[in-house]
């Protein structure tokens, strides 16, 4: 037995209600995600543009559909069933790019950032200082780096920034504890993204059939008039 149209219109409020609330978790996790943004920023201005930017886009959508389902106005939800494909598969690819990286996404920003501070580096000691005290790490790959461009190694690479022996010394490099931190700090977005792109494809599936319930109720009664 299918749904009613009134059970699926209200279906249908109900996870745009749940799509609007996700939406502005993910505009708050964005603006959290930026609130430690540093001078020199290294792909988190990217991310955390590109989130708040999508949670926007996730209320928009969300409102509409809901006005759409309460109008019972099938060109309108027509739209919205396009406008949450769309959204699901800009998600899939916004997901593709925190996961894996391009050239021109967060892993690129990644690698650009960290290049531009280790030229500063060679000129000018301490343009890694901050990543190093704060991630406890050493150099962009390991603390070898230093004495490749035959700088004293400093006292940022050390435990409470007292080079007393080799001991004291962190090994690990900024960038790849930098994509830790990242990857830790973005688990909650692919968690609620992934969680968002079901809801959707059930959103469109239920947009759908409302829509072809809206139809063929109006096929019936210009039947009737017949």
């Amino acid at each position: 037995m299918g749904l009613s149209d009134t059970t699926v219109k209200h279906l249908l409020l109900l996870l745009n209600f749940v799509y609007a609330v996700l939406g502005l978790l993910l505009i708050g996790f964005g603006i959290f995600f930026l609130a430690y943004v540093t001078t020199i920023s290294i792909g988190e201005n990217v991310a955390g543009g590109l989130i708040i930017g999508l949670g926007v886009v996730i209320i928009i959508i969300a409102i509409f559909g809901c006005l759409a389902a309460i109008h019972e106005a099938p060109r309108r939800l027509l739209i919205y069933v396009v406008a949450v494909v769309v959204l699901i598969l800009t998600q899939l690819l916004f997901l593709s790019m925190v996961s894996n990286g391009t050239k021109d996404g967060i892993s690129g920003s990644i690698n650009e950032g960290f290049e531009k501070l280790w030229d500063m580096e060679r000129n000018e000691t301490g343009a890694l200082s901050y990543y190093e005290s704060w991630l406890h790490c050493c150099g962009v790959n390991n603390s070898e780096d230093y004495f490749v461009i035959h700088h004293a190694v400093p006292k940022s690479c050390c435990i409470d920034q007292k080079c007393i022996d080799d001991s004291s010394l962190y090994k690990v490099g900024c960038k790849s504890k930098f994509v830790e931190y990242l990857d830790d700090r973005l688990l909650v977005f692919k968690i609620v993204s992934w969680l968002l792109i079901l809801g959707e494809a059930v959103g469109a599936s239920l947009g759908w059939f409302l829509l072809t319930g809206l139809k063929n109720q109006d096929r019936r009664n210009n039947a009737v008039w017949m």
